[in-house]
């Protein structure tokens, strides 16, 4: 089975894309958006070891049994799926964000216009099948295309490998830490003046430094550093609006890759967050100001909930494991070959 991962603007030159051919060449994953790292290039060694050969293209390899887009869902999309159909190979477009909603544009730029809404609506038809980042997005893409499947992001423990330990819970007052995009720093903004009245200090990983109402401590994001500075909280916050359907299709990652280094979360109830602190009981969901304040000061007064928390997590996200998700698209590739041969037994 050979499996070609289709990302928009990936250029190789020379020696590099010979390379990426014969599946020697080392991806820089600062280069990749998280969600095109954790949903393609980490997945790809195991796959490889379950005999299953792996390359990455701009577009212009079309010699493949399956093709998957990623990140890539405009009409230079949809025109590459028809090309890749006319050669038969079956196509797959992955989804981690819901563009089958307009929402506008948000204070910091992002949102779903109805341009986007419409060529995805084209493209879910046009596809053998969607992988969606989350239950949420799923359920949407289900509308346009049956053969859609929910495969959550996934945690590489082969990277993610530190540790929170137990004196981390006990001796040290109890540090708050965010991770994301500066532009959608805006929510953890709103939360600060809660951290601030009971001076829980707040650590922030991102791209750029964003604006705070008060001091913070900023560490740059990088792919090879942000293990080990996950471990500069001992819990983490990720506020989040409920109320449009671009959050709401958000998938679990910016929580569970904390969970999975066991620390704990207090988050909003996006329906993936509720799913992953439900099923672990890792943290805690926080709706309203109320529970936000109540859930604050309840792991301030009882730092043995925070570390059975951190266990919980710990435990719970071994299920999440880039292992055990990459055997789940090992089996939803080997269906999409299966129903090709029956169609065309049937034809």
């Amino acid at each position: 089975m050979k499996v070609t991962w289709y990302i928009n603007n990936f250029r190789l030159k020379g020696l590099d894309r010979i390379k990426n051919i014969i599946g020697s060449y080392k991806y820089n994953y600062d280069s990749f958006t998280t969600s095109t790292w954790n949903r393609c290039l980490q997945l790809i060694p195991y796959l490889e070891k379950m005999n299953i050969k792996c390359s990455i293209s701009d577009g212009n390899n079309l010699n493949t049994d399956i093709a998957v887009l990623i990140r890539w869902q405009d009409n230079s999309a949809y025109n590459l799926v028809k090309r890749l159909r006319d050669k038969k190979v079956i196509t797959v477009l992955d989804l981690c964000v819901n563009y089958f909603d307009e929402t506008g544009v948000f204070p910091g730029g992002y949102g779903v216009n109805s341009n986007q809404v419409e060529v995805m609506k084209k493209l879910s038809v046009s596809v053998n099948g969607i992988i969606a980042g989350s239950e949420y997005i799923k359920q949407r893409a289900k509308h346009y295309n049956p053969n859609s499947i929910y495969l959550p992001e996934s945690i590489d423990y082969n990277h993610f490998n530190f540790v929170k330990s137990k004196k981390d819970y006990l001796n040290n007052y109890p540090r708050a830490i965010w991770s994301g995009q500066s532009v959608k720093s805006s929510e953890v903004a709103d939360l600060y003046p809660k951290l601030k009245e009971r001076g829980i200090p707040l650590t922030i990983i991102s791209n750029m430094n964003p604006e705070m109402p008060g001091p913070y401590i900023y560490l740059p994001w990088s792919y090879y550093t942000f293990p080990k500075n996950i471990l500069n909280g001992e819990f983490c916050v990720s506020p989040r609006a409920t109320d449009n359907t671009y959050d709401l299709g958000h998938s679990h990652f910016k929580i569970g890759v904390f969970m999975a280094q066991g620390i704990p979360a207090l988050a909003a109830p996006l329906p993936s967050y509720k799913e992953v602190i439900e099923k672990t009981g890792g943290g805690k969901l926080c709706e309203s100001d109320e529970e936000w304040e109540k859930a604050l000061d309840e792991l301030l007064e009882n730092r043995k909930m925070l570390w059975k928390w951190s266990q919980a997590a710990l435990e719970g996200m071994k299920e999440y494991s880039t292992e055990l998700v990459a055997k789940k698209y090992k089996l939803f590739f080997e269906k999409l070959l299966n129903d090709k041969k029956r169609e065309q037994y049937v034809n």
